[in-house]
């Protein structure tokens, strides 16, 4: 019998991490490397978080290839969880 990887290995949740996305606007390798892993999730059926979205020009590129959810200074700082529910409102 075949084993789905979801049976050995429970995830949900794939992240990128910043030293990929850092750099994604000029760096082509950056690029290729975050579609496979877009890819990867997708066929996985795995939600996508980017790590270290400082700019619009990232965070538009990662918009355009698909990826779920950005983490990063260009959305907003660490919060405070009363800060956070107001950034929320």
């Amino acid at each position: 019998r075949q084993m789905c990887i979801r049976d050995s290995l429970p995830v949900t949740e794939l992240k990128i991490d910043r030293s990929f996305v850092t750099a994604l606007a000029t760096d082509a390798d950056d690029q290729a490397i975050v579609r496979a892993t877009l890819d990867l999730a997708r066929q996985m059926d795995l939600q996508t978080v980017a790590e270290g979205v400082e700019d619009a020009l990232a965070l538009a590129l990662l918009r355009r290839m698909g990826c779920g959810a950005v983490q990063g200074f260009h959305v907003s700082p660490p919060l405070a969880r009363d800060h956070f529910e107001a950034f929320l409102r």
